[in-house]
Formats: C-alpha cells, structure tokens, sequence
C-alpha cells in the first residue's frame, strides 16, 4: 500500500478533490494585474495574544475610522467546524446611505476556514459587481475588513496555492478592470466587539449549518484534515496512555511555550528526565536492574527517586537553599521559567558530581 492510499483511508478523505495546477499557467508574468490595496495592520502596533483586549478595540476602532463615511464598508467572514467540515461565510455591506446587506451561504462539506474566508471576501466582490451594474450611481470607493491575516498576505504576495485563492484573485483583478475604484482589504482582529465583524461571524456561522454544497475539497483542506486528525489522535493517546503521567499532571496537553525549549540540549535532557522520573537515580535504576539497591545514595531513605533528591533529601539541603526556590515543588522547579530551569540542572548536576566523588573515594578506601 502507497503512502496516499494508507492517509486516504486512515484520514477518510473526500474522494471529491480538486486537481492540482500551478497559478503561474493561469496568469502569464507580463499580464497587468489589478490588486487591491492591502493592508494587513492596524494602525497602531498590538499583538492580540499579548495586547490588553480593549486596547486591541480601540485600535481596532481607530483604524476603522480611518476610511472615509462614504465609502462602502464591508465585513466579512469565514466558519468552519473543526476548522474543515461544514464550511460557511458571512457577508455585512454597509453602504454611505446607511443602508445594510447581508450574505450568508454554505461553503462545501470539506472546506476549511481559510478557504471559508477567501470565499466570503469574493462573494463580497461578486455582489458589489452585481450592484454597480444595476444602480451605476452607487459605484463608490470600497473597504473590505477581514479577520484572515493569512489570506490578505498570501493575495498581497501572490502566493495562490489553491482554486479558492485563485478564484478571489481573478475575481478582483475582473472587478478592477471593469470598475475605476479604490478596493481596500484590511485585516482587523476578530471577536473585539466590531460590530460589523461580530454580525459577520454570525452569519458565518448561520452558513456552515445550511445545506452544503458538493464542492470539490482542496489538497489544503485534505492537509488540514489530516494534520487535525494525527494531532486529536495523539492528545487522546496522551490522555489516556499509561505513561508520563507525572508529566501529564502539569501538562496535559503540548505547550510551545514551555521553557524548557530556550535551554541548551544538555539542560534539557536532564530537565526532561526529572519531570518523567527517568532520572539514573537508584529508585529508577533498580526497575531497569533489581541488582541496584533502591536505597538513597546520600541518607538512609529507603527510596532514591527524583522526589526524594530534589525535595527531601537532608543531604543535599545545601545544594537545594543555593539552587532552588524557597518552598520548592515540583511546579516551580520542574515546570518554571529558563532561569530556574537551568538552575535545577545545575543543581541535579552538582548532586551527580558530589555521587561520584563519593563512590571514587569509597572505591579507593577499599
């Protein structure tokens, strides 16, 4: 069995997929093509996964603000469940009469929420074309605000990879040909109290449940489907394995941000086997030999295990005052920022170098 047919059926994925082609074959290099103007910041520098949330409204506001009341205003969004099935988008077109529109439809059983954003953005395109065609006098300036910071990018770079990225970059360059307008997209963050916004990811959300379309699915999506699933297979392997569970307590689901990734392979290692109890300490030691007594190397407790070394042990009370924090756990010691990682390797590295002057000097007394 190939390696295609092996994901096809472990990952069920649609049959219904689309051919893949090159962009480059559809638009020749020397062609003129007409873009939007796009704009992938705010006005003022925020991060959204750092930033206070009202600050990140106020700027979000502000930049708002910024496009003239009679131009044509749009929002849109994209929704998907599980962030590839069901997909939906959502439309809101406020226009310099203080008249409102709305769109919202399904996008395909198999569409992931990058295709759902790239899909409402043209829908909006689509129906301002159709409006200018039938009210001339309405033909204005446009800004379409999107929470899809990847799909503004990938259009702003050219980078097409997919018929649905495809499809919205002809469809603007058409509608700039045609129409002697401005057309701006600009990202703004989502779910920040926009009204416009949060009325799109409703209808977004309205159109993933309508009935869906028989669409093609993308080798995006597929990637997708299979990334989402492998990752869902995994956490529920590490929820209910029967190993690390030490770990687990404190971790029950990956961290990128642990800081044990800033420190150097060396402290890692050494952190990585005191957190999992695979330290070469006696305790653990005996399970692999049962030739190896259990017993603390430093004091008469009858077990040496990581525990006992980093919290009880009498003998290393030095080493522990000088490395470790006041009260220490397994919470600050193990699982805390770089510094203090790096300190409890030192400590552990220290404990190591006072064993084995002790066993060279017990060796030499015999």
């Amino acid at each position: 069995m190939d390696i295609a047919t092996y994901l096809q059926e472990k990952h069920h994925l649609p049959n219904n997929r689309e051919n893949l082609q090159h962009f480059c074959k559809e638009i020749p290099p020397h062609h003129r093509k007409y873009i939007a103007n796009i704009r992938t910041q705010l006005i003022e520098e925020t991060s959204k996964k750092h930033g206070d949330s009202i600050d990140i409204m106020i700027t979000a506001q502000k930049t708002l603000d910024t496009y003239p009341e009679h131009w044509i205003h749009v929002y849109t969004d994209g929704s998907a469940f599980k962030g590839t099935i069901n997909g939906g988008y959502g439309v809101r077109f406020q226009y310099p009469d203080k008249t409102k529109e709305e769109l919202s439809e399904s996008c395909g059983s198999y569409c992931s929420n990058y295709e759902a954003e790239a899909f409402a953005i043209e829908a909006a395109v689509f129906q301002l074309t159709s409006v200018f065609s039938l009210y001339p006098e309405k033909t204005q300036n446009i800004v379409i605000f999107s929470d899809s910071k990847s799909v503004l990018e990938a259009l702003q770079n050219e980078s097409i990879q997919n018929s649905s990225l495809k499809s919205l970059f002809l469809t603007i360059d058409s509608f700039l040909k045609t129409y002697d307008v401005d057309l701006t997209l600009q990202w703004i963050p989502g779910h920040c109290n926009i009204t416009g916004n949060e009325r799109a990811d409703t209808l977004a959300k309205k159109g993933s449940t309508a009935q869906q379309q028989n669409a093609t699915t993308s080798f995006r999506t597929a990637q997708q489907i299979i990334r989402n699933n492998s990752t869902e297979e995994w956490l529920n392997g590490w929820a209910t394995g029967k190993i690390g569970r030490s770990l687990f307590t404190y971790m029950p689901t990956p961290n990128p941000k642990d800081s044990i990734n800033s420190l150097e392979r060396r402290d890692q290692v050494i952190i990585f086997r005191l957190r999992t109890h695979h330290a070469p300490v006696n305790a653990h030691l005996n399970r692999i030999q049962p030739m190896t007594p259990p017993v603390c190397h430093f004091c008469d407790a009858p077990y040496e295990t990581t525990t006992h070394l980093l919290f009880q042990c009498t003998s290393l009370q030095d080493l522990r005052e000088e490395y470790l924090p006041p009260r220490p756990d397994a919470w600050n010691t193990l699982y805390s920022n770089s510094q203090q990682l790096k300190k409890t390797s030192t400590f552990y590295s220290q404990m190591s170098s006072r064993r084995a002057k002790a066993q060279t000097t017990a060796g030499s007394d015999k």
